[in-house]
């Protein structure tokens, strides 16, 4: 269109079809404009990833387009306007007007002087023959600056010429009408144009006193400075003609071009906005969902990229980055199952050991422990995690020996130590095995303190048992022998004598014989006991009922004692025991309340049972409110001989105890309040 513009005739060949393709051009962008908009804006009403980003980048394209266009559209216009206006300035009209005029005044003072110098030529011809009239103008032509003289008759033929160039033969004629002119008006003068842009003047004028009638022609070359200046003052002249006359026509199609260009500009720039916003936002969405994913769990995300700009450098640092967390994620996940189950394989360990094990922080602050510790300590050292050893003596002071011992040795740190400890909880005396040690980090720092110990009571108690049961075995080995000959002689001394003695004598025979009958009758039964508890026990276990066990037993006993209390619990869990057995225990422990509550008034007995969910175990109770037994015996009271008793052995309750740990179970005694004793059974029920 700009080039359109310099030419009239191109410019109303193209001007037209060349505003119909940008029409169409822009329209076509426009289009393209208004669907990336709609797109945009479904979007962004989506609050989809990336386009706040990307409105943000168009809306800064089309400001850094729509500003500095705007800017040089506005100033560019008012320039074209401005110097098409100084074009067709007045001073500039008439300065081009007096130009050619100047220029044709010019050319008219030479046409004139060479108008003159043909007539003076002409004077010169007017006598003439024909015949010299070649060798005159040839003359002549030397004098003059004519280029070519010719002279012709009054009908136009040609009569004689010459010219300044030898090879020229044919002369310059002219034609009809400057013939007409020259008759009518005796001379022409007049300017033509030839090649190169040369101009040359023709002058023809009348010969005066010829007969007949003759004309001179005169051909002559106007200076080239002065054709030259002719010639571009006349094309200026018609080019600013032509110019002005297409001023308002210029105007609009400049305007029009630039208000195109402004448009096309918009538009391609807002266009190429959206095509860059999306090369870039792509990647940055694709970030996005994949940090969202990482997010969410999902490490195994992985970004597709053909970029090898920074974007795709980042997209594939992106994707390095989740394979190496997932890769860590993977090692940490393994490493913490390993960890969980380690940890739980020691939890399954510490639950089922029997042994105690508790853990401290250097500020000797509970951190550990296990069902075996509780067991053992008999208190629930499981509620104190988290305590000093000092609260926890607070909250059980029957601990305070316990945690004072380990306050001192575990002062002394990184140090292992080991010791024996003896302390009465519950009223039995425990003997535990104590051992502690220090715990390290992998590091080598000081983490804390372990402590492990184990109840050792029972096989002391074993041991114990084992020496009795030897020396009962023995015992009851070297006594039996000679009982049956004692017995035996003394009966034989009393028939020998019975018919040699009076009869003070035989009374007297008869109460010793009788005394040692009866004493080795009483030696043959202490014996027996002896026997039985040094006897391997030969039970018959099977799954039997508690509750029917007793309701048998106490209905034995309820003639023989007048206050009889039973309480069996409902639904009790059966047990695997010998009933016999079992049967001998409930006996020998209700036969002893029994004779505890002899002297007593209002003797009372109470045998109750019921079922310990905690400690899955069936617990009987066997209590009278007889006189009790003494603090002091308490820890000894199931121990071999030890009894209170004028003529008991003292292994009636050891046989008991022996008993219910053969059965798997326990026994202890507690006091009751103001008098009494309590023997409490536990046995473990059979899991189905």
């Amino acid at each position: 269109m700009s080039h359109a513009t310099q030419s009239s005739s191109q410019f109303n060949e193209l001007f037209s079809s060349l505003i119909l393709v940008n029409l169409i051009g822009a329209l076509f962008l426009f289009g393209l404009l208004v669907a990336n908009v709609r797109w945009l804006w479904r979007q962004f009403k989506s609050q989809a990833v990336g386009s706040k980003i990307t409105a943000r980048i168009v809306l800064l394209f089309f400001a850094i387009s729509v500003i500095p266009t705007g800017i040089v559209f506005y100033f560019s216009n008012q320039l074209l306007h401005q110097s098409i206006d100084s074009w067709f300035d007045a001073q500039i009209d008439e300065a081009m007007q007096n130009s050619l005029k100047l220029s044709r005044r010019s050319l008219d003072n030479r046409t004139i002087s060479l108008v003159k110098e043909t007539r003076q030529l002409s004077t010169q011809l007017e006598n003439e023959t024909d015949i010299f009239l070649s060798l005159t103008l040839a003359g002549l032509l030397i004098q003059t600056s004519a280029n070519e003289l010719t002279i012709f008759s009054k009908q136009g033929k040609i009569i004689a010429s010459t010219n300044i160039d030898p090879n020229v033969l044919i002369p310059n004629t002219p034609d009809s009408a400057m013939l007409s002119l020259v008759r009518q008006n005796n001379e022409f003068i007049g300017i033509e144009p030839r090649a190169n842009n040369e101009l040359i003047v023709r002058t023809l004028v009348n010969i005066k006193h010829s007969n007949p009638k003759r004309y001179l022609q005169a051909i002559y070359t106007v200076p080239e400075d002065i054709s030259e200046l002719a010639s571009s003052v006349e094309n200026a002249y018609t080019a600013y003609q032509e110019f002005n006359y297409l001023r308002n026509s210029l105007r609009f199609s400049f305007t029009l071009t630039l208000s195109l260009v402004l448009v096309f500009s918009l538009l391609a720039a807002s266009w190429a906005a959206f095509i860059f916003a999306r090369e870039l936002v792509a990647p940055i969405r694709q970030l996005v969902k994949g940090t969202q994913a990482v997010a969410e769990g999902n490490y195994k995300k992985k970004l597709k990229t053909n970029r090898k700009d920074e974007l795709g450098f980042l997209v594939n640092s992106f994707n390095a980055m989740t394979s190496r967390i997932y890769s860590s994620r993977m090692e940490a996940h393994s490493a913490q199952k390993d960890a969980e189950d380690q940890h739980a394989y020691l939890e399954t360990v510490l639950s089922h050991l029997s042994n105690g094990v508790l853990g401290f922080d250097l500020a000797l602050q509970l951190k550990t422990t296990n069902k075996g510790a509780d067991q053992i300590l008999e208190h629930p050292l499981t509620t104190c995690i988290g305590l000093p050893l000092e609260k926890i003596a607070h909250e059980f002071p029957e601990l305070n020996a316990f945690t004072s011992l380990l306050l001192d040795s575990f002062s002394a740190k990184e140090k292992e130590w080991q010791q024996e400890f003896i302390f009465s909880i519950n009223h039995q005396k425990k003997t535990l095995l104590l051992k502690g040690t220090p715990q390290y980090t992998t590091d080598k720092a000081l983490l804390g303190y372990i402590l492990i110990f184990d109840d050792v009571t029972p096989i002391i108690q074993s041991q114990r048992n084992a020496a009795w049961s030897e020396v009962a075995q023995r015992l009851a080995h070297e006594i039996k022998n000679p009982l049956t000959p004692i017995q035996l002689s003394a009966e034989r001394l009393q028939r020998k004598l019975h018919d040699q003695l009076d009869d003070d004598a035989n009374k007297i025979l008869k109460k010793s014989t009788d005394t040692i009958v009866q004493q080795v009758a009483a030696m043959k039964s202490m014996v027996n006991d002896f026997s039985d508890f040094a006897r391997p026990p030969k039970s018959t276990p099977q799954v039997i009922s508690i509750g029917q066990l007793i309701d048998n037993i106490t209905t034995l006993y309820q003639a023989q004692i007048q206050r009889l209390s039973i309480h069996i619990g409902d639904n009790l869990p059966q047990t695997f025991a010998d009933p016999v057995r079992l049967r001998q225990v409930l006996i020998n422990l209700i036969k002893n309340a029994q004779e505890a509550i002899a002297d007593t008034e209002n003797g009372q007995i109470t045998v109750s049972s019921c079922y310990h969910k905690n400690n899955d175990c069936i617990e009987i109770s066997i209590a009278d409110n007889g006189p009790g037994v003494d603090n002091s015996e308490l820890e000894h009271v199931f121990e071999p001989y030890v009894t209170s008793k004028e003529k008991g052995t003292g292994l009636g309750l050891a046989i008991v105890k022996k008993i219910i740990e053969e059965h798997g179970g326990s026994i202890i005694i507690q006091p009751v309040e103001p008098h009494g004793a309590n023997f409490i059974i536990q046995l473990p029920v059979v899991n189905t």
